[in-house]
């Protein structure tokens, strides 16, 4: 690998993957010449982005959040599901004040429990688990009623339809073992995140009147909303009860292991008489507790704090090492946390620049990029370059080929102006797209989800003399940045030298042990024998 000390820029091209054989051809050579012309001279691999490979469930795909936490934390991300096994293990989860109080005052008032139960690209079986033992705990304490309310989706996925998992895993791994436990409503997850604050009121006063929506056969109506184009993160809320299912001095526990968790649907239950006129029938006493903090929230008791990597990226760069990221506006903010460990305080090394407006991203990325290069400035640019966004851009295929041509644009920028200046360049993809486009007048399905590219450009670096000791781990991205920028990093490149290196480690101890092994059976035989 190149030298230390040396400058680098980080592209991410973002959504951008190797494209599966079964789906749409969408990508060839002429769309994309720089990649193609970059890819054939310099070193270049393609890395995992679904699956267990990367640290995900069997056939999960990653995402722009789960991409960068992976990146950023060494492969150690701050799992919140972690945090409360390790209360579990430690018997400390029953009597966590926060976990018993939202128990006992459901007890005390006769009452039901509520528990908002968001399902999203990273909910794991073990998550189910610890929904089991709450649910295992409270009806210990003597609580009748507990309603589960499943929020669907993850705003950093589009399309996703996990109904067939999580009702499997809700069903054997929780509902089977506590009679007490009932699903009663089911929503997409812009009720706790993005949705208009009439629509969380609507949804509010479903759940409190019974009135609405409501499917007693879910599994049905999930596949037909499926079928009619809803999606996880867009399906309107529905019950599965015929009843009204909130009621006055009932508790509600927040299973928030995602903190984007809106906090606006918890506000109207804690306050509702700021959101309904004077008189009517909705429930004033309702204890609301919550797992973890909500950030827009302060006011909702929580039991657990998070358990932040012990390591993450930025931590990992010298501070007289200068860093620029350059990012969309809306994105800034997860991005820039993320590689800063989530804590609040950066280091001022850290420099960010957003792009406002997304339709011209790749345009403003190309002269924003040729001008932070050209001042030669920055020891590390950092470059997030979103292929696509459905949120703004139509589904079609030409608009896809268009935004890969904005992306190779981007990608000529950095090459060219970055080898002027003496920058290695690493261009990659933390996580690929998969989604049907219009193609003229049928669905095709374009998939770039399973692999990822991994591409490095500088002076002295060819295939003939340089080769990527990685094997798909994107956490060797950044190690390998990391190595470029002349950090000393501990962790070896390769799995193989890993385990050499703990061997070479492990030999004297295991010399001194055998010794005094072998000290002790003579000792021992001489003893028998009379000897001493």
């Amino acid at each position: 690998m190149p030298g230390s000390g040396r400058k680098s820029i980080l592209l991410l091209m973002n959504g951008f993957g190797m494209e599966v054989p079964k789906s749409f051809n969408v990508y060839t050579a002429a769309l994309m010449p720089s990649l193609a012309k970059l890819s054939n001279y310099y070193p270049f691999v393609s890395l995992f982005a679904s699956g267990t490979e990367i640290g995900l469930n069997k056939g999960q795909l990653s995402s722009f959040r789960a991409g960068y936490l992976a990146f950023s934390s060494n492969g150690k991300p701050n799992k919140k599901s972690n945090a409360v096994q390790s209360h579990i293990a430690a018997n400390t989860f029953a009597t966590n004040p926060v976990i018993a109080n939202s128990i006992n005052y459901a007890v005390e008032h006769n009452s039901r429990l509520h528990i908002f139960f968001s399902i999203g690209e990273r909910t794991e079986e073990i998550q189910f688990q610890q929904l089991k033992t709450y649910g295992e705990l409270a009806a210990q304490c003597g609580v009748k009623d507990i309603c589960v309310h499943i929020f669907l989706g993850d705003n950093s996925v589009q399309n996703m339809k996990v109904s067939n998992l999580w009702l499997k895993n809700l069903k054997y791994h929780v509902l089977n073992f506590v009679p007490q436990m009932r699903l009663v409503s089911i929503a997409g997850r812009k009720y706790l995140t993005d949705a208009p604050k009439d629509q969380k009121i609507a949804y509010y006063r479903m759940i409190v009147s019974g009135v609405g929506e409501v499917w007693t056969n879910y599994e049905e109506t999930l596949t037909k909303k499926y079928q009619g184009k809803e999606t996880d993160d867009t399906m309107g809320g529905f019950l599965v009860v015929r009843e009204n299912v909130l009621r006055e001095y009932d508790s509600v526990m927040n299973f928030n292991y995602d903190n984007g968790v809106g906090a606006e649907y918890l506000d109207i239950i804690q306050k509702p008489a700021e959101f309904f006129p004077a008189g009517g029938k909705i429930p004033l006493s309702v204890a609301t507790n919550s797992l973890f903090a909500i950030a827009d929230n302060p006011n909702i008791p929580y039991a657990f704090e998070s358990e932040l990597p012990q390591h993450f990226f930025f931590e990992t760069i010298p501070n007289d090492k200068k860093i620029l990221l350059i990012a969309d506006k809306d994105r800034l903010q997860y991005i820039s946390k993320c590689l800063n460990g989530f804590r609040d305080q950066f280091k001022p090394n850290v420099q960010v620049w957003p792009i406002e407006d997304k339709e011209k991203r790749f345009e403003l990325m190309c002269q924003y990029l040729a001008a932070y290069i050209n001042q030669d400035a920055y020891d590390l640019i950092i470059a997030d370059c979103d292929l696509y966004n459905e949120q703004i851009e139509p589904k079609t295929v030409e608009r896809l080929r268009k935004n890969m041509q904005g992306v190779d644009n981007v990608l000529n920028v950095a090459y060219t102006r970055g080898m002027e200046k003496g920058y290695t360049l690493y261009a990659t993809s933390f996580y690929g797209i998969k989604t049907k486009l219009l193609l003229t007048t049928t669905y095709e399905e374009i998939d770039f989800s399973q692999k990822t590219p991994f591409l490095v450009a500088g002076k002295d670096i060819s295939r003939t003399n340089t080769s990527l000791q990685i094997d798909g781990n994107i956490t060797q991205v950044a190690q390998i940045m990391l190595r470029n920028l002349g950090v000393n990093v501990d962790a070896p490149l390769v799995g193989e030298k890993a385990v050499e290196k703990v061997k070479k480690k492990m030999l004297p101890v295991l010399i001194i042990i055998l010794a005094i092994f072998a000290i002790f059976v003579v000792g021992a035989l001489l003893y028998v024998t009379g000897v001493i």
